[in-house]
């Protein structure tokens, strides 16, 4: 049998000890095995760095780093970008107070490995706050591929897929990942779906029709 490709989940976090077990235990749970678990800890102060440790000291899939000074949210995704292992095909943010379900990394990996020239994989997700629904609508049902160049156009023109926006939807290949030295434009506001719809130019966006991901709806991001 062809060994499963390795993917890299990240998750970078600032004083989430609140909800950082959750998170942890959603990643574990998944039914794809093939991991490495990448925690980045900001300098947190409120014991996120223990709860990171405990984990690593019970899985050797767990792996945590600590910044030497604290930054901005957008830099600390990519300073967890650039700590994936080099055998790493797909990456994997999680933010430290979202979830994902047990089948997220397994479809999402499924739909890259179906097709060679996607570049992200999007699925459905909930949100904490009830009024927000459901995450990345518009992909029509059974559509696994949109091509690139399409989805920029009509999302620019305001009339395609809303499929663009926090990390936690993705699944990333790691060569788009390793093709920009900042994934991620740290001084820019919506750096997310600008690092989407500049990857549309070389790629195309797989999608899953399943809920997979659960993101918590604060207004603290620092």
């Amino acid at each position: 049998m062809t060994e499963q490709p390795l993917v890299s989940i990240v998750t970078p976090v600032y004083n989430d000890a609140e909800y950082l077990r959750d998170c942890i235990e959603s990643v574990l749970a998944q039914t794809y095995r093939r991991f490495e678990y990448i925690i980045v800890n900001n300098c947190s102060t409120d014991g996120t760095l223990e709860i990171a440790r405990e984990y690593a000291a019970r899985d050797p899939r767990v792996r945590v780093y600590t910044n030497a000074r604290f930054v901005r949210v957008v830099e600390n995704y990519n300073i967890a970008f650039r700590h994936i292992s080099l055998e790493s095909k797909y990456c994997k943010p999680v933010a430290a107070d979202d979830l994902i379900l047990p089948e997220c990394v397994e479809r999402m990996v499924g739909v890259a490995e179906g097709h060679p020239t996607v570049g992200i994989v999007g699925a459905h997700g909930l949100y904490s706050d009830a009024q927000m629904g459901v995450s990345c609508r518009g992909v029509p049902y059974g559509t696994s591929l949109v091509p690139g160049g399409a989805l920029v156009r009509a999302y620019l023109l305001e009339r395609g897929p809303a499929v663009f926006g926090s990390a936690t939807f993705f699944l990333y290949r790691s060569a788009l990942l390793r093709s920009r030295q900042a994934f991620f434009n740290e001084f820019e506001i919506h750096s997310d779906s600008e690092a989407c719809l500049d990857a549309m130019e070389h790629y195309d966006f797989g999608f899953v029709h399943q809920i997979l991901t659960f993101t918590r709806v604060r207004n603290t991001e620092v």
